[in-house]
C-alpha cells in the first residue's frame, strides 16, 4: 500500500510566502521521516529506511484539541531504531492507512498503548 501525501492547500501557501519559502523546505525535511509504503513484511519510510514489523515496540494516537476543538491525530510508532511520526492530516486516506499499520504490527507494540 502506497501512503499518499495531502498537499499543503492555500494555508501551506500562504505560510510559504511568508516565511519567505523556509515553511516547505522545513516540511520537506521532516516528510523524510514518514511512511511511504506498507507491505506485508515492513514499512518503507520516504528516506528510503525500512522497517520489518517486528522491529516496532510500541503505538500511540493522540487526538490533538485546541480550545476544546478536534484539530488532528497525531500517531506514532516507536521501533528498534528510532520512531515514526505522522498525522492525520497530513495523509490521504489516513484511516486505512492506520488500520493496516495496526493489523501488521507485533501484539506487544498494540498492548503497550492500552
Amino acid at each position: 500500500m502506497d501512503v499518499r501525501l495531502k498537499s499543503l492547500g492555500c494555508m501551506g501557501q500562504i505560510g510559504a510566502v511568508l516565511s519567505l519559502g523556509l515553511l516547505p523546505l522545513l516540511l520537506r525535511s521532516q516528510q523524510t521521516q514518514y511512511p511511504a509504503t506498507l507491505s506485508a513484511d515492513s514499512m518503507i519510510l520516504r528516506n528510503g529506511t525500512k522497517i520489518p514489523w517486528h522491529a516496532f515496540t510500541r503505538f500511540k494516537a493522540t487526538d490533538v484539541h485546541v480550545n476544546g476543538v478536534y484539530m488532528n491525530t497525531l500517531y506514532e510508532l516507536w521501533h528498534t531504531d528510532g520512531r515514526v511520526h505522522f498525522s492525520s492530516h497530513q495523509v490521504q486516506d489516513a484511516d486505512a492507512v492506520v488500520k493496516f499499520i495496526v493489523t501488521h504490527l507485533p501484539p506487544a507494540a498494540t498492548q503497550a498503548t492500552q
